[in-house]
Formats: structure tokens, C-alpha cells, sequence
């Protein structure tokens, strides 16, 4: 029996996927695509790294002030 449900469960996966590679960009909601771009940034941003300096300060409230200079490297395989 458990073998059954995970073979329907993969089978309605694939056909699922197969189903979505059809689909146009103007036929998307606007929840999936912010979802596709939200995924695509996120996955861009992990190859990064950022160095950089900051000059400010801090209040009694925790309340930071100040100037930020930072430099963003993406490293992104050819």
C-alpha cells in the first residue's frame, strides 16, 4: 500500500512539472511570479558577498545612524 501511494505521488509530481514548462509568463498569477522571481533572487544573492565600512553611531534606544559603503561581488558560473 505504501509503495502504491508513492508511486501516485511521484507520477502526479511528474505530470504536474510537465504541466507548469507549458505555461507562458503572461499566463502566470502574480503570486507565482513573484514567487519565481523572489526564488531567483534569493538564489542569486547566496553567491555573493559584501564588504564594506560604516560610520555612524548608535543612541541610548539602540537607534543606529549613520553612512554605509559596501561593494557587492557576484561570482556566477558560466
Amino acid at each position: 500500500m505504501k509503495l502504491f501511494i508513492i508511486f501516485t505521488l511521484f507520477f502526479t509530481g511528474l505530470f504536474f512539472a510537465t504541466e507548469d514548462n507549458d505555461r507562458k509568463v503572461s499566463e502566470l498569477s502574480v503570486e507565482e511570479l513573484k514567487q519565481i522571481v523572489r526564488m531567483i533572487v534569493e538564489e542569486s544573492i547566496e553567491q555573493c558577498t559584501v564588504t564594506g565600512t560604516m560610520e555612524g553611531r548608535a543612541k541610548l534606544n539602540l537607534a543606529v545612524e549613520g553612512e554605509v559603503v559596501a561593494q557587492m561581488i557576484c561570482e556566477f558560473e558560466s
